[in-house]
């Protein structure tokens, strides 16, 4: 329990950092005289790395015990937010970004989810799942009201720039300090780091020849679209009703407050109903609450919030128990951390793409951008259900 409630609270807080800019879109953009694209470029840079990241990390999580990585990466993500603090130019953020994209992700993410698949048996793996998401919605809702709180506070008595540096210098802080902590709990597990285990590049292919693999990927590609596209939800707000930073903020933090009772209750439910049911329930709400932001003209701002709870509940609902189909796929747990780091390196693209396809989209149609931006989103959702498809197949006719 001890290491689950590490990883958890590690897994939500590491995160903080890189994706803070964008609870905080409109006043990240004044202060650092951003336009839309070049916002979203970070994100791309992010997910680049993260991409790369995910590979090889899941190749590291199978030969190694995650530890020292986990540690200095924690350390290494907060100390690139100090440097954050210099009030940088454009290319320092570039740099800046570059090193959260190898610092946050590499081996981190695959290592836990190896982890967790280990803890729990067949019949409880969306369960497990579902429970470790949910606890990073409680974190995650805990810091992030703990920063909103910051912010308002220096914003309101010195600008959007204090505001914004006391949010980097809690979050550098506090995860330094979770990164010397780490490494002081923690234990190496002897499982994970057998000695004279090698690299095995038959390992990987095999990993590659998996249908479930490549199945899996395209399913966590349509759900994490909506994880990334949800963050334009707070600038949509802003342009659309003409609320303040702090309350389009709000909007989109409301999704780690639903995320333990969607994760948790979806997981529950994903064991005892199927998961592939559960997914595709999820992946309808998503698309049709999508596609209402686009076709009905005027939406009201209760509507608007309401469509939004909507959308967060099927997405953590799917984002829990994605993963934990792995098991009823036929993975060997043996290349799990591979196929995990395959699986992320592709599911997990939208990171690269959408960030930089969404500034472009708005610098060139302004408020109207969100409408086909939004379209686009709507179009992924039911891409997944034909996912969802071709996995119940392969299920009946293609596992051996």
């Amino acid at each position: 329990m001890g290491r689950l409630v590490i990883l958890t609270t590690a897994g939500s807080l590491i995160y903080g950092l890189p994706y803070f800019r964008s609870y905080y879109y409109d006043a990240y953009l004044e202060v650092y005289h951003l336009t839309n694209t070049q916002m979203g470029t970070f994100g791309s840079i992010f997910g680049v790395l993260g991409a790369i990241s995910y590979l090889f990390g899941g190749i590291v999580a199978d030969m190694i015990s995650p530890r020292m990585i986990m540690s200095v990466s924690l350390i290494l993500t907060g100390a690139a937010g100090l440097l954050h603090l210099t009030n940088p130019s454009y290319g320092m953020l570039v740099l800046i970004y570059l090193i959260w994209g190898f610092t946050s992700l590499f081996a981190f993410w695959p290592a836990l989810l190896k982890g967790l698949r280990g803890l729990a048996a067949e019949n409880e793996q969306s369960k497990a799942f579902g429970f470790m998401e949910g606890g990073r919605g409680i974190v995650n809702a805990l810091h992030l009201a703990i920063t909103l709180a910051i912010f308002n506070f220096f914003s309101k008595t010195a600008g959007n720039l204090a505001g914004l540096n006391g949010v980097i210098t809690f979050y550098s802080i506090v995860v330094i300090l979770l990164g010397i902590l780490t490494f002081l709990l923690m234990k190496n597990d002897k499982e994970q780091t057998k000695k004279g285990e090698k690299l095995s590049f038959r390992q990987v292919i095999d990993v590659l020849k998996m249908p479930a693999v490549w199945i899996l990927s395209l399913i966590l590609c349509c759900t994490y679209t909506m994880n990334i596209s949800m963050f334009y939800f707070t600038p949509y707000a802003t342009a659309s009703f003409g609320i303040t930073a702090t309350a389009a903020a709000v909007v989109t933090m409301m999704a780690q407050y639903i995320r333990p009772i969607s994760s948790i209750g979806g997981g529950i439910l994903a064991d005892r109903l199927g998961r592939s049911k559960m997914m595709f329930i999820g992946f309808i709400f998503m698309g049709i609450s999508t596609a209402v932001l686009v076709l009905f003209k005027n939406v009201s701002i209760p509507l608007f919030i309401g469509l939004c709870i909507i959308i967060y509940l099927a997405m953590y609902l799917n984002y829990g128990v994605v993963f934990s189909m792995m098991e009823e796929g036929g993975v060997p747990a043996h290349v799990a951390g591979t196929a995990i780091g395959v699986v992320c390196t592709l599911g997990y693209l939208p990171e690269v793409v959408c960030p930089v396809l969404a500034g472009h989209v708005l610098d060139t149609y302004t408020e109207l951008g969100y409408k086909y931006y939004f379209m686009g989103v709507a179009a992924v959702m039911f891409i997944g259900i034909i996912a969802l498809i071709l996995w119940n197949r392969y299920l009946k006719t293609g596992r051996k």
